[in-house]
């Protein structure tokens, strides 16, 4: 066992303690219910601060590191993340969304005359869930508000 099969466990603490750091500065001008929007976020950072430290204290003896194919399609996976993220407020839920499950979908292998329409389909049903059943607002994106 090398200090390397420690990375995933010491990734995992670093992620779950960015996500409580960022998730401390939630703060809500009104009350929209007992708990806060800072609740969700801080329990996904303990669980992963705790799963990280179980991986870095006791890592998986017959762990191997994936090959090179597979680590730069999760690094692209990452990549399209983050840029969703990131486009999100400026392009909107719906484009956004869309362009983000057809780039994932055709990262696991799905062809795009397939993958597009998929992804808009549920895009298109996760806006009615939110926007409709749990009056929800979504993101416009300052794109279309010029």
């Amino acid at each position: 066992m090398s200090w390397t099969d420690r990375i995933p466990g010491a990734v995992l603490i670093a992620v779950g303690a960015l996500i409580g750091l960022e998730a401390t500065g939630f703060d809500v001008a009104f009350l929209t219910d007992p708990v806060g929007p800072k609740a969700l976020p801080l329990v996904a950072a303990v669980g992963l601060v705790l799963a990280g430290a179980q991986q870095a204290r006791r890592p998986f003896v017959g762990m191997r590191w994936p090959e090179r194919a597979t680590l730069v399609r999760m690094g692209l996976g990452s990549a399209a993340l983050i840029v969703y993220g990131l486009a999100l407020p400026w392009l909107g839920f719906l484009l956004s969304t869309t362009a983000v499950v057809a780039a994932l979908s055709h990262l696991f292998g799905a062809a795009p005359k397939r993958s597009v329409p998929a992804a808009l389909a549920l895009t298109v049903a996760l806006w009615i869930v939110f926007v409709r059943v749990l009056a929800l607002p979504l993101p416009v994106g300052d794109l279309w508000m010029r």
